[in-house]
């Protein structure tokens, strides 16, 4: 009996212990299935994520993963692409287009304080030269990069005579400072004017020695120091100068052309040779084909824009060029040289059957002078182009560097006053057989008249005449050249010279 209760007892805890070693392995097979769930989960999320991520940085892939469908399907690969590009599509807003808008200046004629001391050699240069503001040329550069910086115009574009008489230090020296501008992510174009390549009037002034400097003897020399203004940004360069296409966006291209002559020296006439005219008609060719809109930048006069500076300044072969630019219907030819900012459409004869109206140019006046003028060309939607002068402002940028120079602190007033005062004293020494007070009466009225005439401004004539400055020119020296000068400023300056739109308003 007691062997058969013993017997029983070990049935029932074996049979126990069946139980508890069932339950165990139960329990350990549902915790193993519940891992295996969760990691696939894990893994199903994180390649949906990683489509996902795939997506927002451009890659390829879909929400459901690279590849896959919503079934879990392969996609082939146009329905890869299309699921991919629809994806970009509605994640990425397109901006809207905004025309372009060109910063323009000219005649810089930049030359650093570390060529002069401002003595007596300088300031006998200066007195003699025709009001450029040489003695201030660090100061006003230094506004003008800063004023391009704060305007930020998809480009700024100097149309030559960036240096005074194309020394090489104030080259480099030039560069240095335009790097700012473009360090700020707005490009620097550049060409050559008849001052920068081959003068050999380079010079540096110190005590009263008047000393030749090292100038750039070759259009090479020109390009090592200015490559990355606008050459190294062309699609194209002309072989035959240093000349260059630039694309301002994809609707609008920038001919930069170099008008000058430096072949055998240095020259003030200026003229676009026939190789690179056949280059430009192949780039006008193009930009007509896929209705892109050319405009052009020069140094010398396209038109004869003056009465009163009648010499040099339109290029020797201008007629050539504006049959070829009206046959591509070009609209508009920007220039400086002049020193005098004009605005003139050109007048077209027969045989230019598409050409409703002929070319416009706009003349730029230097940037070297009293005002500190400088040029803004913007564009609508609908490709009417509006220009407007404006000024830099010398003051201000001399405020901001803690200035106490009362000259600079007064820049406009003090420039123009100056600038008058040298036109004054030239045309003094011209007039004879008179007192030096009515010389001085004289003399003040072509001072008066000769800068309003080089900024664009109306010319004030009618007020002119009512002075006794007025009378004493007709009584004392009537045929005179300086008298048939003022005359001339008069007739060329009716009207203001320092806006333009397209649409003629």
């Amino acid at each position: 009996m007691k062997h058969y209760k013993k017997m029983m007892l070990l049935i029932y805890g074996a049979l126990l212990l069946i139980c508890i070693g069932i339950v165990w392995l139960l329990g350990a097979l549902n915790r193993q299935g519940n891992t295996e769930n969760n990691r696939e989960s894990t893994v199903q999320e994180d390649t949906s994520q990683a489509g996902e991520n795939q997506n927002e940085n451009g890659t390829s892939g879909t929400e459901n993963g690279a590849g896959l469908d919503e079934t879990g399907n392969g996609l082939d690969e146009s329905e890869e692409y299309e699921a991919e590009h629809n994806t970009k599509e509605t994640e990425i807003e397109e901006k809207p287009y905004e025309p372009p808008t060109l910063m323009m200046a000219s005649d810089l004629h930049y030359m650093s304080s570390t060529t002069h001391d401002d003595g007596k050699a300088f300031r006998s240069m200066v007195e003699h030269d025709d009001g450029k503001l040489d003695q201030y040329s660090d100061e006003m550069l230094d506004t003008l990069v800063e004023t391009a910086i704060e305007n930020h115009p998809t480009a700024l574009a100097l149309t030559g005579d960036i240096t005074l008489n194309g020394e090489r230090i104030n080259h480099e020296l030039l560069a240095e400072k335009l790097q700012k501008v473009q360090d700020a992510g707005i490009p620097v174009l550049v060409i050559p004017g008849n001052h920068d390549i081959r003068n050999q009037n380079a010079a540096t002034y110190f005590g009263e020695k008047r000393e030749e400097a090292e100038y750039l003897e070759t259009g090479d020399d020109f390009y090592e120091i200015y490559h990355r203004f606008g050459y190294d940004q062309s699609p194209n360069r002309d072989m035959a100068s240093l000349s260059y296409v630039y694309p301002l966006d994809a609707k609008h291209w920038l001919l930069m052309l170099d008008s000058c002559i430096y072949d055998y020296g240095n020259h003030v006439e200026g003229r676009i040779s026939e190789a690179t005219l056949k280059w430009m008609e192949v780039h006008l060719r193009v930009a007509k084909e896929h209705d892109i809109q050319v405009i052009v930048l020069a140094h010398h006069n396209l038109l004869q824009e003056s009465r009163l500076f009648t010499t040099q300044c339109e290029m020797e072969n201008g007629p050539e060029v504006t049959a070829l630019l009206e046959t591509y219907q070009v609209p508009l030819y920007i220039s400086g040289h002049l020193h005098v900012q004009r605005i003139r459409e050109h007048v077209t004869g027969p045989g230019l059957e598409e050409v409703q109206n002929g070319i416009h140019e706009i003349v730029l006046s230097p940037y070297s002078f009293p005002g500190n003028q400088y040029g803004m060309l913007s564009w609508d939607l609908d490709d009417t182009m509006t220009f407007e002068t404006r000024h830099a402002d010398v003051a201000a940028w001399a405020k901001t560097q803690g200035s106490k120079n009362p000259e600079l602190l007064n820049f406009a007033d003090w420039s123009l006053q100056y600038g008058k005062s040298v036109i004054r004293e030239q045309v003094k020494r011209t007039i004879t057989l008179v007192p030096d007070d009515l010389k001085e009466k004289m003399a003040s009225l072509y001072a008066d008249l000769y800068f309003p005439y080089c900024l664009g401004e109306a010319v004030p004539w009618s007020d002119a005449k009512q002075t006794s400055a007025y009378t004493l020119w007709q009584r004392v020296d009537p045929k005179g050249k300086k008298f048939k000068e003022m005359q001339s400023m008069a007739e060329d300056s009716r009207v203001a010279r320092q806006s333009w739109n397209s649409a003629g308003s």
